[in-house]
């Protein structure tokens, strides 16, 4: 559903990616600039796929030039999988849709394992797009269900969200939810329409709802974290974990809700989801 509003994020993406850079002979067109990334992108997909072992994953580079991979579990094994059916669904090569296949069928073994909201990155940038693209729901639309119905048992009914992290012994939380969760909202929307489970879209919905209540500021800037009290919902503590500090506005968490809005509202069609993306994105848009 979210086809050309996705590619014209990757065009986007690809813009800022050459912005500084200049042709020797003549500016290139804007009907030239995505050609020339995807035909690269192409190649260098699969040049890095052939440094893979089995379930691995690319994540960075060593500071010796060799490549760091990770496993399935990481929050970001999804991406490779994922980025390989952009590119599929640009250039249509038949070697980069079984590259896509390959690394996304590799996941599905996620469905078995303990998990965290993470799993809609993970399934849904690799599972979600390979259903998109090829609509084979014999290969594919399980495993976005069984994914789905995981991540709604973290929700609880009481607070109104779907819990982010397990408990980790060095902070003090009872029931922590992040920003990033806005993303995960996808699977269970995709999912809710593939089963007919109305059930996973009211997780979905409540969350979004519960986060729009509590999670931003008045000028539309984020929290990272909210805590919530397992016992009766309430907030107990606010802050951002990974961003300057508590009252900054943390770019990437902002980043996460203006993409969790308008999907929301997208699938949704929930004029509530696209007044609170607008307001999110004046705020991106000023500063």
């Amino acid at each position: 559903p979210l086809s050309g509003y996705k590619m014209r994020l990757l065009y986007l993406l690809a813009v800022l990616s050459v912005s500084l850079y200049s042709c020797a002979d003549r500016p290139e067109s804007m009907e030239d600039l995505p050609a020339r990334v995807f035909n690269l992108a192409e190649s260098q997909y699969a040049y890095l796929a052939d440094q893979l072992d089995e379930s691995r994953f690319p994540r960075s580079l060593n500071p010796d030039g060799t490549l760091s991979t990770s496993d399935i579990d990481w929050w970001c094994s999804g991406f490779f999988a994922g980025s390989l059916w952009y590119i599929y669904e640009y250039g249509r090569s038949d070697s980069t849709k079984a590259l896509a296949d390959r690394f996304t069928l590799a996941l599905e073994p996620l469905v078995d394992r303990p998990v965290d909201h993470d799993i809609g990155f993970q399934i849904e940038s690799s599972f979600g797009n390979a259903l998109r693209l090829t609509s084979d729901s014999t290969r594919y639309e399980s495993v976005i269900v069984d994914a789905a119905v995981k991540l709604a048992e973290r929700f609880n009914p009481v607070a109104g969200v779907t819990r982010s992290w397990d408990k980790k012994k060095k902070y003090d939380w009872e029931f922590p939810v992040i920003i990033d969760n806005m993303m995960n909202l996808e699977l269970l929307m995709n999912a809710a329409r593939l089963s007919g489970d109305d059930e996973l879209r009211e997780v979905a919905r409540t969350h979004a709802y519960t986060t729009m209540k509590n999670h931003f500021r008045p000028d539309y800037s984020t929290w990272h974290l909210v805590d919530y009290s397992i016992e009766d919902g309430s907030v107990r503590r606010k802050q951002t974990h990974q961003g300057f500090s508590d009252d900054s506005m943390w770019a990437r968490g902002e980043a996460w809700a203006l993409y969790g809005y308008t999907m929301m509202a997208e699938w949704d069609g929930n004029d509530d989801f696209l007044e609170q993306a607008r307001h999110i994105a004046d705020l991106l848009l000023e500063r």
